[in-house]
């Protein structure tokens, strides 16, 4: 079963989902909306991996933005790259 975290940043609350054990692995979406349920293609990881089901802003219970650039690839990265660092995973 996946469980759900909201994570504080300095760059907003992002909604992930957590299954497995392992090393991390993160997986977004194209501004989809992961749940409680899991995503078909990430369940394949969990007996490998820590998966984190990461939803992006403006998805699920995550931030929603200020501008409309926060929604870029760019500043994706520095959002995902914040939340790797508020959840204490190495690089």
């Amino acid at each position: 079963m996946w469980s759900k975290e909201l994570v504080n940043t300095e760059r907003g609350i992002f909604e992930d989902f957590v299954c497995g054990n392992g090393d991390p692995l993160c997986i977004t979406h194209l501004y989809s909306e992961f749940n409680e349920r899991g995503n078909y293609f990430a369940n394949m990881f969990v007996n490998l991996f820590k998966v984190y089901l990461v939803n992006l802003k403006e998805a699920g219970n995550s931030s929603k933005i200020q501008k409309l650039e926060e929604l870029s690839m760019e500043e994706t990265i520095l959002d995902l790259e914040t939340l790797r660092k508020a959840l204490n995973i190495p690089k």
